[in-house]
């Protein structure tokens, strides 16, 4: 009797690892000027287009990744244009290379 529980068990921990999606972030630049981090890059579920971006979905990694740094840049520059910002458009500029480039901070 405990065999068969503990099969079980297996087997159901194992079905749910294959059908919940797989929700690590993609995006490992961690830079956030006035707060604003990158979007995070999900499994989309779609094996045509694997990776989303606030529901945009893309066929791969870096045009995902290039999107997510786009979002941060104008999340950014939004709040430089509202003139609640210690840092300059420039500051942003420079933070979205270093996040398309992949480094962090």
């Amino acid at each position: 009797m405990q065999f068969s529980t503990l099969a079980i068990l297996a087997i159901v921990a194992a079905v749910q690892a294959a059908v919940l999606p797989r929700q690590n972030n993609a995006q490992t630049f961690t830079g956030a000027l006035g707060g604003v981090a990158a979007t995070p890059v999900l499994d989309s579920c779609n094996p045509d287009r694997p990776f989303s971006v606030k529901g945009d979905t893309f066929v791969n990694v870096a045009a995902a990744l290039q999107r997510s740094c786009d979002q941060q840049f104008n999340g950014c520059m939004n709040l430089v244009n509202s003139q609640k910002a210690d840092f300059t458009g420039a500051d942003c500029q420079a933070q979205k290379r270093k996040c398309l480039a992949g480094r962090s901070r």
